[in-house]
């Protein structure tokens, strides 16, 4: 699908704002408000955008969040990342070119939570070789806009 400045502008609007009201995008982007909900409507079916509540890791009380580096068999990565991807815990998955395979980040609920995925969970995929895990402590900052982008 290509995007044209209506649905960019519609895309920014919402990145800042996502309850902003269609009639209100409407007036800032000078079109009508049925402009609008059909633009919004399209990118949602064509998997452009997908509306979604994004946790605020400094507002969770306990939360663990685990950087996840995994060494992974080659030809088994692509179901390894598929596997990862079903894991409601598991909130970002990239493949890398460096030190690890993949980088998994994950956020749990506890530390029991976190533990329970890396050591039951992951540790039984098929083809996952290794893994090293850096425990974040301190949250100084915590973008929720990054989930946005990933």
């Amino acid at each position: 699908m290509s995007l044209d400045n209506i649905d960019k502008k519609i895309i920014q609007l919402m990145g800042a704002d996502a309850r902003m009201s269609n009639h209100q995008m409407a007036a800032v982007i000078g079109v009508s408000e049925g402009t609008v909900r059909n633009r919004v409507k399209k990118l949602i079916n064509n998997e452009v955008i997908k509306i979604s509540v994004i946790n605020n890791i400094n507002r969770i009380e306990n939360p663990s969040f685990a950087f996840v580096g995994l060494d992974v068999e080659a030809r088994e990565k692509d179901k390894i990342a598929l596997a990862l991807s079903k894991m409601p815990e598991v909130r970002f998955i990239s493949s890398l070119i460096g030190r690890h395979d993949l980088m998994v980040f994950i956020l749990a609920d506890d530390a029991a939570e976190l533990s329970k995925v890396l050591y039951q969970k992951i540790a039984s995929i098929p083809g996952v070789r290794n893994s090293e895990s850096s425990i974040g402590l301190k949250y100084f900052k915590y973008d929720y806009k990054l989930a946005r982008l990933i």
